[in-house]
């Protein structure tokens, strides 16, 4: 009996359109997952992975088909946005929504302690440095790069175009090896931060460190930081 009382919670677990991570975020399933996705792992791979006091900002987590992650050419896989995090359905795999969710959380944290990340200004000196060291190499490959959009931090809907679809991913994940972690992260300098919060969880530090040291030390001081308070507080998690 006990056995079959676990295994329909299970199972009523897997079919609910509503469930809830960190005990009080809801985490809403607007649209169908792909066939077989477990989506259960995803949550709580996110709980095991991110310190509650970190999501302390986020509300919900809407997962389906939206109209904000609609950009046209440059489609979204998800967006935070006041307080909630949207991401698509549209899923290859369980560590595909988890790459998302975790970007997403990123810019949470980077909304609650976006002072303490940018105002010595060193990730942005950081950031635009390799940025001119990106240009001048694609500026060698005749790739007549924009100079005044790799001298501008902030997001540019002209210049993303112009490194997914005139440089092409491809090439510049070959490009960038040493500079960036992924072509994303040359977007701007809040995709910098989040690809950097993204692969620091899920991905090689070691390699992150070396490669963005400024960045690194960045997030290691907001986890350690936030450690230590709520060690004060009485050890939340």
């Amino acid at each position: 009996m006990r056995d079959y009382i676990l295994e329909s919670s299970q199972e009523a677990r897997k079919n609910s359109k509503e469930r809830y991570v960190y005990g009080d975020k809801l985490v809403y399933l607007k649209d169908q997952l792909p066939y077989n996705f477990n989506f259960n792992y995803v949550l709580d791979t996110i709980e095991g992975l991110i310190p509650k006091w970190l999501v302390e900002n986020i509300d919900a987590i809407y997962v389906g088909k939206f109209k904000d992650l609609d950009n046209g050419s440059l489609p979204f896989n998800a967006k935070y946005k006041e307080g909630a995090l949207y991401i698509t359905n549209d899923q290859d795999n369980e560590n595909d929504m988890i790459d998302d969710i975790v970007h997403e959380i990123a810019h949470a944290v980077e909304e609650r302690f976006g002072e303490n990340i940018y105002s010595d200004n060193d990730i942005e000196s950081e950031f635009l440095s390799k940025r001119n060291t990106l240009c001048t190499i694609l500026d060698q490959e005749g790739y007549d790069p924009p100079k005044d959009k790799f001298n501008d931090p902030e997001y540019n809907k002209h210049f993303d175009y112009y490194l997914y679809d005139v440089v092409g991913y491809p090439l510049l994940e070959n490009l960038i090896i040493g500079l960036f972690y992924s072509p994303y992260a040359v977007t701007s300098i809040n995709e910098y931060f989040a690809n950097g919060f993204e692969n620091y969880f899920l991905r090689d530090q070691d390699y992150l460190k070396r490669i963005s040291p400024i960045l690194y030390n960045k997030i290691s001081n907001i986890l350690e930081d936030g450690r230590q308070y709520n060690t004060e507080l009485g050890g939340v998690k």
